[in-house]
Parts: structure tokens; sequence; C-alpha cells
């Protein structure tokens, strides 16, 4: 990893846009609430003057494509077919992350034509010109601080810009929930609703949209829990013949990994799954902790010994193994973060 910090300013990114007519909007492979939702109100503010493609590498929960509506995406592992005179990469910095379009980008990047906004701690020199704001609750607030400075309206309607932007600001604190859900991520969420923003529908949308699928994988999930470091940390694990059985695919797994911090002495949990490459997936989620300037699991280093990376309590790396060795490098990267786990 690089020196991930800022290179530009907004002004300087909107310059950027302004000077362009055809942008490719990318982010990180199986993209969050986040992710789509910058990705949706970058092309719903610009598509009205510019030609603005929204290129995926999945998979994609049905949730997501539902929030997407009207607004064309395209999902694929094979990189777009276009020569844009822009790339903007939102919501990720890191060539992991961008897994089967990297080569592409790094032609792109190589041609000066990727900017990005992140709000991750760390990542990579993919964005040449970029904006990084770890204090942002959410990609989609500093897409939004983007628009404005582009002179866009932002509008609460369904299918609008403001509807996308809630989507990732929710989404990413876990419905103003998670502790980076602070004074000015209540102050645009109360401003986007004022605007018409319908939360009630995006949370059915969001968040109670599942497939009978998903619940047998949470049963499954749950049923696999393995109980580390004291207590503190809980561990699922997910085998491909779980997804064969339960019918339902790798998209729908969006969430499960929190179910274990319910418990009062878990502070860390971990959801793993074998990938149809056989490689190991790992989501990493914590709570913070029990008292300010408190001992808690800093997932986003955890995950970065891993070679991923993420937020304080909220991370993901991918693994080269299998579920059993997996969890072996899990326990000793938390183990290396947290002293005395």
């Amino acid at each position: 990893m690089s020196d991930y910090t800022s290179t530009s300013t907004m002004a300087g990114l909107a310059q950027r846009i302004h000077a362009a007519s055809h942008l490719v909007v990318l982010t990180h492979r199986k993209p969050d609430g986040d992710a789509i939702g910058s990705a949706l109100a970058l092309h719903r503010a610009l598509a009205p003057t510019k030609r603005v493609d929204i290129h995926l590498v999945g998979p994609v929960g049905r949730a997501l494509l539902e929030l997407a509506g009207d607004t064309p995406v395209a999902i694929s592992d094979d990189p777009p077919a276009c020569d844009p005179d822009l790339v903007v990469l939102v919501d990720t910095g890191s060539w992991v992350q961008v897994g089967p379009i990297s080569n592409w980008l790094k032609t792109q990047r190589e041609a000066g034509r990727v900017i990005g906004l992140d709000h991750h701690p760390v990542g990579d020199d993919i964005a040449t010109e970029r904006v990084i704001e770890t204090t942002a609750a959410s990609c989609t607030l500093m897409i939004r601080d983007l628009l404005l400075e582009l002179g866009c309206p932002i509008d609460g309607s369904r299918g609008g810009v403001g509807e996308a932007i809630f989507a990732g600001l929710a989404t990413d604190t876990g419905w103003f929930q998670h502790s980076n859900a602070d004074a000015r991520c209540y102050a645009v969420a109360s401003e986007l609703l004022q605007l018409g923003v319908d939360r009630i529908r995006l949370h059915r949308v969001l968040e109670q949209n599942a497939s009978p699928g998903k619940l047998v994988l949470l049963g499954r999930a749950l049923a696999s829990i393995q109980w580390e470091l004291d207590g503190r940390c809980a561990i699922m694990r997910l085998t491909g013949a779980d997804f064969d059985e339960a019918g339902t695919g790798r998209e729908e797994l969006e969430g499960l990994v929190n179910e274990p911090l319910r418990v009062a002495t878990v502070e860390t949990s971990i959801l793993m799954y074998e990938e149809e490459s056989g490689a190991t997936k790992i989501s990493l989620r914590s709570k913070p902790p029990r008292v300010p300037g408190g001992v808690f699991f800093d997932v986003s280093a955890a995950g970065r010994v891993l070679g991923g990376g993420g937020h304080v309590h909220a991370s993901g790396a991918r693994y080269d193994g299998n579920l059993d060795s997996a969890q072996a490098a899990v326990l000793e990267a938390l183990r290396s973060v947290v002293p005395d786990a």
C-alpha cells in the first residue's frame, strides 16, 4: 500500500469532470450500498449532459439492482469495452479490490485518466488525482460535496440523486447505528429527508428484500459458529455446498456477518466463505470499545495483515487458501492487533 492521501481537491476533481464528455464509474468488486449509491448518484447527476457508464464487478445483490432501478449498470468481470475521457473510481483505491479490471485500469491510469474519491484509510496509487476523506461516514457524502462543487442539483425523488446518496449513507452506518454516524452524517440525512427521500421505501428495498435462501444461509452460518479468543470472537464458515443446498449465490450474504455481534461477550465477528475459485473471502466486523479510549478489535488493521483492509469496525480480505488455513490466519491477524487477544 502506498501513501494513501489526497492529491487533489473537490474543485480539482470537478474541473476534470467538467472537461470530460464520456466517463466510466468504477468501484470495488462485490459492491455494497455505498459503492453503488456513489456510482448511481454520479450517473443521475451527470447523465443529462454527459455519457456516463457504470461498470460493476459482481456479484451484485438483487436489492442493490432494485435500488438502481432504471439507471443502467453493466455487470461483468470483463473490462469496459470503451476508451473514456475519464474514469472515476469510488469507494476504493485498492488494486486487489478492483480485481479482474485492474489491467484495463492500469492502462487508463498511465494515460492520466483516473480520478478517485474514497473514505477508507488504506489504498494504492490508482487514481493519480484523488480526494481521501477518512472522517466521511460514507463515500456518498463525498459524492454529495463533489456534486455541489459541480453545481448539480440534488433531488429527493424516487430514482433521484438524493436517494442514491442516502442509500450509501444509511448502509455504511448500519442505518445510523455505527460509530461513524456523526453529526455531519445526521445533518445530511436530515437534509435529504427534507428533499423528499423516502427512507421507509429504501429500508424495505435494501434490508427487507431477501430471498428464502438467505435465511437458509443465515441458519447454516449461525450453526457453524466457533467461539474463539475466550468468547470475544465469533467465526462463521460457509462452504460451496452450503450455497448449493440453499439455492442462492454469494450476493445474498450482505449483513450476515453482523449477527453474532448481538451477543454481549462478542467483540468481533468473522464470516468466511468459499469462493467458486477455491479462495476464501473474509468479512470482519467489530464493536466500538466499551468505554471511550478502551481496547477494541481494529479489524482494518487485521484486514491489512491479511492483504485487505477497510474501516476500523468493518473490513474484509481475500485469502488464497481453504477455510481452515484462512481461519488460522484470521486468528493470527487479530492477535497481532490486540495485545491481549
